[in-house]
């Protein structure tokens, strides 16, 4: 089963979604809660997805809400934006919304090259890595000071949004 991985805030806090496909079926994990598996077909009213969920018919229904979403399901009403929600306004920087000590793959792409090692020191606002998307390459840069304690990736890696790259001892202003 191949699965596409995302990250999306619901009600306020950030989610891993794994959404897959399974002998024609789509299977979707939030976190780490166990699998749904569902026929999920778009019907012809807009906005509302038929789904067979545990054999069980289901409608939810979606709307936008600015640039986010709100799906009601079985009577409860989730609010869904990427994460970050629009809230990072500091393009290049990565983890903009990560917690310190982290840096998060901003998009998906390829891992082009490691500016930094294990034992490095960095300053707020240096690049520390390159991911390549859409044959663009786009610099990732430190949002905090601090010492690297691990890279996850290496040249020539696939990323995939939100994952995780760099880790790292901030450093006290």
């Amino acid at each position: 089963m191949a699965s596409t991985r995302h990250r999306f805030e619901v009600d306020g806090e950030i989610q891993t979604v794994l959404v897959g496909d399974l002998n024609g079926l789509t299977s979707v994990t939030v976190g780490d809660e166990d699998p749904v598996v569902s026929d999920v077909t778009l019907s012809g009213v807009p906005g509302m997805v038929s789904m067979v969920i545990d054999g069980q018919p289901t409608r939810a229904y979606v709307a936008r809400d600015g640039r986010d979403f709100k799906v009601t399901v079985e009577g409860r009403t989730f609010l869904i934006a990427a994460a970050g929600g629009g809230k990072r306004d500091r393009s290049g920087v990565g983890g903009a919304s990560d917690p310190p000590g982290k840096i998060t793959a901003p998009l998906a792409g390829v891992f082009v090259e490691s500016r930094i090692a294990v034992g490095d020191t960095i300053e707020a606002g240096q690049p520390v890595f390159v991911i390549e998307a859409m044959k663009m390459q786009n610099e990732i840069q430190a949002p905090h000071a601090g010492t690297v304690t691990a890279v996850h990736f290496a040249a020539g890696d696939r990323v995939e949004k939100g994952d995780l790259v760099v880790e790292y001892d901030v450093t006290e202003d």
